[in-house]
């Protein structure tokens, strides 16, 4: 790297060393818990949907999954004047759900001709901490979309989208709650959109799998997160309904459009085919605010400063009764 960007790069270093109370950054430490939350914070702020979802320290490797909202309602009425006693619901804490935490690597490679622009502005380290924080957080929604499994050595290769790295959110629904979860309309593994399918147009299957959900679970912040594939189709039929009007009105009709009387979300790296229905808080990736790793070393035989951190995480679903989806692989357009 040039002498300024070593310089920048010794700066963020020391930076890095004094805000985690050690005395090198380049040899391996263990954060402690405030600037253990305070990375998670810098990382949840990378992603404005990652903002909405929960992201939760906790002591142990394993235990009860929590929720923040009741589950189910409170209100009644007892006779107390005899035997009768009132009985209080649980609004929130937690439940009889178990999550399991896993190491994840989160460690990132810079080249230096990158370091070498950044250095050029006079915001070079909250550069290079945002590039990082944002790399991780969209990781992070990749094992909530796809992850399946926890490998003990995982595959890249075989698994681009991190199907092996953690069970995500979509594995959770899938696993612990299949009657929410829609594989298939009149046609087995088969859910047909279109004209003559399941399914006529995009309010209707968001319509359909919300009402899966069980009304004294909701919480009025319910959304209806969609692929990028559903909406280009819905947009397509639209459009063509509309062919021959002008442009601007088509475009206010699909801007802000909500389905099934939902907002609906676009989100970082969703299956394009997917729907998924929940209020995003009920989202939850635990992290052991204890076994936050770091380590920040400048590589010369490849070129590159590399940033080693790792944590153990589990990705779970608060409420999984205020949750719904169907299967995007299964989608058909007819």
């Amino acid at each position: 790297m040039r002498p300024d960007t070593r310089k920048q790069f010794n700066f963020l270093q020391a930076a890095m060393a004094k805000s985690y109370g050690t005395d090198n950054a380049a040899q391996q430490f263990t954060a402690t818990v405030p600037m253990a939350q305070s990375l998670n914070d810098a990382i949840q702020k990378s992603d404005d949907f990652l903002k909405r979802i929960s992201i939760i320290p906790r002591a142990d490797l394993k235990g009860e999954v929590l929720t923040m909202s009741a589950l189910g309602t409170v209100a009644s009425r007892t006779n107390t004047s005899s035997t009768g006693e009132r009985v209080p619901q649980q609004a929130g804490g937690p439940t009889d759900r178990k999550y399991d935490m896993a190491k994840t690597d989160f460690d990132v490679a810079i080249k230096y001709q990158l370091l070498d622009t950044w250095a050029r502005f006079p915001d070079f380290k909250s550069r290079y901490s945002k590039g990082v924080a944002r790399r991780i957080g969209l990781d992070r929604l990749l094992i909530g979309w796809y992850g399946m499994s926890v490998a003990a050595t995982t595959d890249r290769v075989a698994n681009p989208l991190l199907e092996d790295v953690n069970k995500g959110w979509i594995y959770d629904l899938k696993t612990n709650k299949p009657a929410h979860y829609v594989t298939e309309g009149a046609v087995a593994d088969s859910i047909k959109l279109g004209a003559t399918g399941d399914y006529k147009n995009l309010d209707q299957l968001v319509f359909s799998i919300h009402s899966l959900l069980a009304k004294e679970h909701l919480t009025g912040n319910e959304v209806a997160i969609i692929g990028q594939g559903l909406v280009t189709w819905e947009m397509g039929k639209m459009l063509a309904d509309h062919a021959g009007t002008p442009t601007e009105k088509n475009a206010i009709k699909v801007l802000g459009k909500s389905y099934g009387g939902l907002e609906s979300l676009v989100v970082p790296n969703f299956p394009d085919n997917g729907l998924l229905i929940v209020d995003p808080s009920s989202l939850h990736i635990y992290y052991q605010d204890s076994s936050v790793r770091r380590q920040s070393v400048d590589n010369p035989r490849k070129d590159q400063v590399e940033d080693y951190l790792s944590m153990n995480e589990a990705y779970m679903i608060a409420d999984l009764d205020a949750c719904a989806g169907i299967e995007a692989e299964n989608v058909a357009f007819v």
